[in-house]
């Protein structure tokens, strides 16, 4: 039975490599190499070691590979009296999923599933055991040659009924042509799509939005970024001397300030007040101020903006922009004034 079911798992292999597509008979040869963690069955009476393996991988696709590993290791009995020579080799198929999770979509899961033989030698006893395995891993593109591999990996015993487990990490050396295809739909080492038809510089395993005209900004999986316009507005409003009324030849202008905050819903804005530089600093500091509410409540309760959006600042005559020492400067100076620029998404 257990030899049937062997049979049938390295026929499964040669199936799929003979469906997978020709375009992919070029795809490189991978010899992985690594170090693991082999826990034994605690029936065995075997203490847990480490084990060096090695394997043989042949991508089919972008997908499907078939593997052939080995592994070798010499481990105690649990008494400490004894010794046993545990080789091992498997062969089977794995399928790697999307690249899509980590460094740039460079770390690709896969799941590994197959059938070999464990060889356990006591010294005394030889046991040759027929096994199934499966088990999970992932695989870290480093360079187009080169990869970092973590595995875990459980092999059931068809004849003894143990479940050893071999915990894994490996380098993995692409053998193959990596740069012989560039076209659309040629893969890498590691069986990822390389090309990039619309030349976005998204590979298109990663390109989400195929076909994006030439030039077009587009974000990490290909698809077209907004496109950011600037809107922005400035309301200046003067006053008379030593007054905080406003004038409704302003209204126009506090009108458009409305309608730009109202177009912005999340926009908050400072309204800032100035005096010219005739009297006290404390009470242009207070005319500023108040100066600054007039227009801030002419907002609120004409034009429907919510108070929280809005903060009068009264600045006093700290802030001139014109020279004090003239009748036309000190008339700039007494003003308020709100500057708004808004980035958005067109």
């Amino acid at each position: 039975m257990q030899k049937k079911i062997l049979t049938a798992v390295v026929a499964a292999t040669i199936s799929l490599g003979a469906l997978a597509p020709a375009a992919n008979a070029e795809l490189p040869l991978t010899l992985n190499l690594g170090m693991g963690l082999w826990k034994n069955d605690s029936s065995r009476n075997l203490n847990d070691t480490e084990t060096p393996w090695a394997g043989l991988e042949w991508a089919f696709n972008d997908n499907w590979a078939a593997e052939v590993m080995y592994a070798d290791d010499d481990a105690r009995t649990e008494d400490g009296m004894g010794r046993a020579d545990i080789v091992t080799w498997q062969l089977g198929m794995k399928y790697y999923g999307g690249s899509y999770i980590g460094d740039a979509g460079r770390i690709r899961p896969y799941l590994a599933f197959g059938a070999g033989e464990i060889d356990i030698d006591y010294g005394a006893a030889d046991t040759v055991e027929t096994t199934l395995n499966g088990g999970l891993g992932a695989r870290w593109m480093i360079t187009q040659r080169l990869g970092l591999s973590g595995e875990a990996r459980m092999l059931y015993s068809l004849d003894e009924h143990y479940k050893d487990t071999l915990l894994s990490i490996g380098l993995n050396f692409y053998l193959g042509n990596v740069d012989g295809n560039t076209g659309a739909g040629a893969s890498d080492a590691g069986g990822y799509s390389t090309g990039d038809e619309d030349g976005d510089g998204v590979t298109d395993d990663m390109d989400q939005c195929p076909g994006t005209p030439a030039g077009t900004r587009v974000d990490s999986v290909g698809c077209p970024l907004p496109v950011t316009e600037v809107a922005s507005i400035k309301m200046m409003v003067n006053f008379g001397f030593d007054s905080s009324t406003v004038e409704e030849k302003y209204f126009s202008d506090i009108s458009e300030l409305a309608v730009f905050l109202q177009r912005f819903e999340d926009v908050h804005v400072d309204v800032e007040g100035h005096t010219d530089s005739s009297g006290p600093d404390d009470y242009n500091q207070s005319l500023s101020q108040r100066r600054a509410q007039a227009v801030v409540d002419l907002l609120v309760n004409e034009y429907g903006i919510a108070a929280r959006r809005l903060e009068a600042k009264g600045y006093g005559e700290s802030q001139p922009v014109a020279d004090n020492a003239t009748k036309e400067g000190r008339a700039e100076n007494r003003r308020v004034m709100a500057t708004l620029e808004v980035e958005y998404a067109d």
